[in-house]
């Protein structure tokens, strides 16, 4: 009996070997740290400075590596370098397995001296390895212990993880379910399965979501969902049978709405997604009633960072009163300080949805999104849920089962929505 078991375990560790391997091959074939840089920019006295003027061997005075799209976060290097006027900064955008990719390629020769990403897991797993310095300004001692790690790793924005639908979908499908107002056909994680399972038709083809498998920031919500609900993995095998969309990035999620190719997005970053829905009407943010991942993006300062006073500096204007002032104001990174307040602040969502945030937390439990092993086991299931098939035919307005057909809440008796662009 005893040998039985070491078979099979032997068996499984060889599987779960075969299946990292495969998505380590499949990460690389569609990744090229050396073309990876999505945007960069050059600001001195909070003007653009074309890198062509950048004189040949001219350093910045502060050069910041991240995961950040620029278009957050360039209103806030432009206040910083006005009030700055001295100083050449220099941002360049990549994505987080690029990021972390270029800085272990060479972290003996410092390029940055600030580095972010939304990539939790992967910034811990640095700073734990050493490669962060610990940090004495005033505003950085002082952050709360929840929203940093040691004095080494800091928490700069909170950030719901959203889904988006577009209206004229969300009105056939509340006519379908006999609602009156269409934003109470979607409110929630369970929302979304009751459509999928009941509505799947109407939905085949119409849902889009990241693929856990070729992204990183996918693969973290992934297992945060499954953390945080016992019905995630009806949730993906109802996702899979509707034949949704798997895709790497959010923008992927909101170009794909925005040209109707679908009408239901699942997992995308509040920050992008509002700022996005701000130009397209046609589509609705919905923060999740039931709960609320919350990513935060953390910054560190490279132990070999050049000018690692420059990065700890700005480091800690963000997180000053003044500077998460500018954020909340200036982009919808959300701001952390408790004293600010505004659409989309850490203190606003408290207030609006109380328990139902769940933030990812800065702590040990990250590294274990980064074990192979682990990795291999949680996607192994994920694909086999997905690919799982689909019970027989029925209509596209009956549910198959009792199980299926859970009652919707009333409308009535359901708290103010939680949608960010009413």
């Amino acid at each position: 009996m005893l040998r039985t078991h070491r078979c099979w375990a032997a068996v499984l560790t060889v599987v779960g070997l075969a299946i990292a391997s495969l998505c380590s091959a499949q990460d690389i074939a569609s990744f090229d740290p050396q073309l990876d840089e999505h945007q960069a920019l050059w600001l001195k006295a909070g003007e653009p400075v074309a890198a062509q003027a950048v004189q040949s061997g001219e350093e910045a005075d502060l050069v910041i590596h991240a995961a950040l799209d620029l278009p957050e976060i360039r209103p806030l290097l432009q206040r910083y370098s006005r009030e700055h006027p001295g100083m050449l900064l220099h941002y360049v955008n990549r994505s987080a397995l690029a990021l972390e990719a270029r800085y272990l390629a060479a972290p003996l020769t410092p390029r940055a001296d600030l580095m972010i990403s939304s990539a939790m897991g992967l910034q811990y797993r640095l700073a734990n390895g050493g490669h962060a310095r610990p940090l004495q300004a005033a505003n950085l001692t002082g952050w709360p212990e929840s929203s940093r790690w040691r004095n080494e790793l800091f928490a700069m924005s909170f950030e719901p993880i959203v889904m988006v639908a577009r209206r004229d979908a969300l009105k056939r499908l509340a006519d379908s379910e006999g609602l009156r107002d269409p934003r109470d056909a979607l409110r929630s994680h369970r929302d979304l399965w009751h459509l999928l399972e009941t509505r799947r038709e109407l939905l085949r083809g119409r849902v889009i979501t990241y693929d856990p498998r070729r992204s990183g920031s996918g693969f973290t919500y992934a297992v945060s969902d499954a953390r945080q609900s016992p019905r995630y993995w009806t949730l993906v095998r109802a996702m899979g049978q509707a034949d949704a969309r798997l895709v790497t990035t959010t923008g992927a999620m909101l170009e794909a709405l925005a040209n109707g190719e679908v009408d239901i997005a699942y997992n995308l970053v509040g920050p992008y997604a509002i700022s996005f829905a701000r130009a397209h009407p046609e589509l609705l943010v919905i923060v999740p009633e039931d709960y609320v991942l919350i990513q935060r993006r953390l910054a560190f300062v490279p132990r070999q960072a050049p000018h690692g006073d420059a990065g700890e500096a700005f480091l800690d204007w963000w997180l000053s009163l003044e500077g998460q002032q500018a954020v909340a104001s200036d982009s919808d990174l959300g701001a952390l300080h408790p004293e600010v307040s505004g659409d989309g602040s850490a203190r606003d969502l408290r207030e609006r949805l109380g328990n139902a945030l769940r933030p990812i937390e800065i702590g040990p439990g990250l590294l274990a999104t980064l074990d192979r092993l682990k990795q291999a086991s949680f996607l192994s299931r994920w694909a086999l849920e997905f690919r799982a098939p689909a019970p027989g035919p029925r209509s596209g307005s009956e549910p198959a089962s009792e199980s299926e057909s859970e009652t919707r809440p009333a409308p009535e008796t359901q708290a103010t929505p939680a949608t960010l662009d009413d």
